[in-house]
């Protein structure tokens, strides 16, 4: 079966990692080309420590080479849909990095980009697609725990504009609830579904962008999600799963080897080593996809993505938080 050809749109330091995931998936894929806007030297640079071969100075001449199919939008939030439509109107699949886009209106878009030029296109939640996830979603489902009642997680760490000039900027959709809340919504989803009953959110905001944010979510069937995301508080980024005859804690969950199955004094730790540094699950369900033929993720549809995303729009409203492309 023909490896499927990846480009990497926009050469920074997660672009770095998905590299790095797709040399160690040779036998499926084949790193061709690395693009970068305006900037040849950069690309060429990047090109170079990760063994590509081909290096491109603009994205619209990476889109018109025939060398890719598929490509990685590693670019920042605000050039995630313009970028990935320059490649979905040239037939190329994409994956775009998380969020897909910064409001559910621009999703809605991209996803009929991709329709109207029958290609493949998903988000990079890679979280969705490590064996930890996969596993503690079965043991659910099973009723290892009971009836799921509630869920608690947390991604936040402490930085500062000097450390992360993009995450504090309102013009780059900076904040910690596009950057890293994002992954704490797609857990509840992945957990509960997305028949949500009610949300309430609060937050305090720092020159435009939401420095520390808390919300709660409440969904059909009565399961409660309390989640938190912040860019200046420390917190352990842990998970837990409450039921009622027992809990499931998740270290790290966003990237997630490992959990606890915890029922009153007995804990029984389970091992779910990923691949490599946790890309390759997700690039490998790109891959499935492409050579089915599919246009989308039947375990991580574009219809998932635009919900969270209206989501994110509620919790944003509720702040008083905008972007200009909330605008345009």
């Amino acid at each position: 079966m023909s490896k499927i050809r990846f480009g990497i749109v926009g050469p920074g330091n997660i672009a770095k990692k998905f590299a790095a995931a797709a040399n160690n998936l040779k036998e499926d894929c084949e790193l061709i080309a690395v693009a970068s806007s305006h900037d040849l030297a950069k690309a060429e640079a990047f090109a170079k420590a990760f063994s590509i071969p081909h290096a491109f100075g603009s994205y619209e001449e990476m889109a018109a080479s025939s060398l890719v199919d598929c490509v990685y939008i590693a670019t920042p939030h605000p050039f995630h849909k313009p970028c990935a439509e320059i490649f979905l109107r040239a037939g190329k699949h994409v994956l775009c990095e998380k969020p897909m886009c910064v409001n559910a209106k621009e999703a809605t878009a991209l996803a009929a980009c991709a329709r109207e030029h029958g290609v493949f296109l998903m988000e990079a939640m890679w979280t969705r697609f490590l064996p930890a996830i996969t596993e503690v979603r079965a043991k659910v489902k099973a009723g290892e725990i009971g009836e799921l009642l509630g869920l608690s997680a947390d991604f936040c760490y402490a930085s500062t504009p000097a450390e992360e000039k993009k995450i504090f900027r309102n013009d780059m959709a900076g904040g910690a609830l596009l950057d890293v809340g994002v992954y704490t919504l797609h857990l509840a989803a992945m957990l509960f579904g997305l028949s949500v009953e009610s949300i309430s959110a609060e937050a305090n905001l720092l020159d435009g962008v939401d420095a520390h944010t808390q919300v709660s979510v409440r969904y059909t069937g009565g399961g409660i999600a309390s989640l938190s995301s912040a860019i200046v508080v420390q917190k352990p980024a842990t998970a837990v799963l409450y039921g009622s005859r027992g809990y499931i804690r998740i270290p790290q969950f966003y990237g997630a080897s490992e959990y606890t199955v915890v029922h009153g004094s007995k804990e029984e730790r389970h091992e779910c080593p990923f691949l490599g540094n946790g890309f390759e699950e997700e690039i490998l369900e790109v891959i499935r996809a492409v050579r089915a033929g599919e246009t989308e993720s039947p375990s991580h549809p574009l219809s998932l993505t635009i919900s969270v995303l209206e989501q994110m729009d509620k919790i944003r409203r509720m702040i008083g938080l905008s972007y200009p492309m909330d605008k345009e």
